[in-house]
């Protein structure tokens, strides 16, 4: 299988490339102006705005006409309300597989995880990309039977959760590569620190934080 070409945009959001076609999940307000220049399909997972700029993927909606976007229902109906094509918008409201920038796409539909009784859990669409890539979204979600996940972006911080979340969420699936993600919230000396307790990540999976604006080839 071939492999796809990884860039980290920050927090959530990554593009991942082949055959000169991207796809970009969760391209939210902490991502830079170039998360969003020549994208084929967009994937998103839930409406919070640190994974969806709305605003930004309309206009580069608008800008492409060939270009699409896979959403839940929430945020499909707030890029409408931007101004979003109905033929270019997918809403996902069950779990299924589709196509979206020549790659194969499973979506998980779910709940982000609680952040306290007190808020409520949107719809959380958890991404499975080329068969063996997990986007989670906002949630440690299992996965249908017969899945390997060999690349995990795998969330470290946020108020939903605790580092021994992802702890166990990589001992549930051993992926072979572990891609940190979820982690605008934290400053240079949050970083370190989060990199240094990768050391109990179970398994033989490699950790490999990108730097943002970084490529790698997974």
């Amino acid at each position: 299988m071939p492999q796809l070409a990884v860039t980290s945009f920050g927090h959530s959001a990554v593009r991942l490339e082949r055959h000169g076609l991207s796809l970009v999940i969760d391209p939210g307000v902490l991502a830079p102006a170039d998360a969003f220049d020549d994208v084929t399909a967009f994937l998103i997972t839930h409406d919070h705005p640190d994974h969806v700029n709305t605003e930004m993927v309309a206009a580069a909606l608008a800008a492409d006409p060939r270009s699409h976007v896979w959403a839940p229902e929430d945020v499909a109906d707030s890029l409408a309300s931007a101004g979003v094509s109905a033929d270019q918008l997918e809403v996902v409201t069950d779990s299924r597989v589709f196509e979206a920038a020549g790659i194969a796409v499973e979506a998980i539909v779910g709940v982000h995880a609680e952040v306290h009784d007190t808020l409520p859990s949107p719809v959380n669409l958890a991404y499975v990309i080329d068969g063996r890539m997990l986007h989670p979204g906002d949630a440690f979600p299992p996965l249908p039977d017969g899945i390997d996940i060999g690349v995990l972006f795998l969330p470290v911080s946020g108020p939903w959760m605790r580092f021994a979340d992802a702890v166990d969420y990589v001992a549930a699936l051993r992926p072979r590569v572990v891609v940190p993600i979820h982690d605008g919230d934290l400053n240079d000396v949050g970083l370190t620190l989060t990199d240094q307790m990768s050391a109990i990540l179970p398994g033989e999976g490699v950790y490999q934080r990108l730097r943002v604006g970084e490529t790698v080839e997974l």
